[in-house]
């Protein structure tokens, strides 16, 4: 065999480990920003000039919490700007799971997104009785929490209580 045959051998040979080593690993990160990126710009099909800002990965380990599953969840959570339909400039945050073939997410899909219009309080009692968004009081405050994001707590309290 001529020293370019094996050279070739070698390169090819070094091409089919590298993809099959490639094919082995989990998604890049690139990838499932990707995939939250692209759900929410389906869920928001009439918005225009959509930008993302501020996106992270939260994984949590629900080990112990649930009987039947042992897992770990991994969300992106993130900020949304954009224009609606009336042209009006809107920031909205959003959740992600990048594990959806979890058969719990079926019924709601993988994806939270805020709607800023929605600013009705539910009273958090266990956070000083401050009022909390419904996305706030069921997904951001719970997923999304970390050192560089606290609790928000932007909900508006009910008439009734003022």
């Amino acid at each position: 065999m001529t020293p370019n045959r094996t050279m070739k051998r070698q390169i090819v040979t070094s091409l089919y480990v590298g993809l099959a080593l490639f094919g082995s690993y989990p998604p890049s990160a690139s990838a499932k920003y990707g995939a939250a990126e692209t759900a929410v710009k389906s869920a928001l099909a009439s918005a225009r000039d959509i930008r993302f800002d501020d996106e992270y990965e939260m994984t949590h380990d629900l080990h112990g919490t649930d009987p039947v599953r042992n897992l770990k969840l991994t969300f992106i959570c993130g900020h949304v700007a954009y224009k609606n339909a009336d042209g009006k400039a809107v920031r909205a945050r959003f959740i992600y799971v990048t594990d959806s073939n979890d058969p719990l997410l079926a019924e709601y899909g993988p994806l939270a997104l805020e709607k800023p219009e929605l600013d009705y309080g539910i009273l958090d009692e266990s956070n000083g009785g401050r009022y909390a968004t419904a996305f706030e009081f069921s997904g951001w405050n719970k997923t999304c929490v970390n050192a560089q994001h606290p609790k928000t707590f932007s909900g508006v309290a009910p008439k009734s209580d003022n």
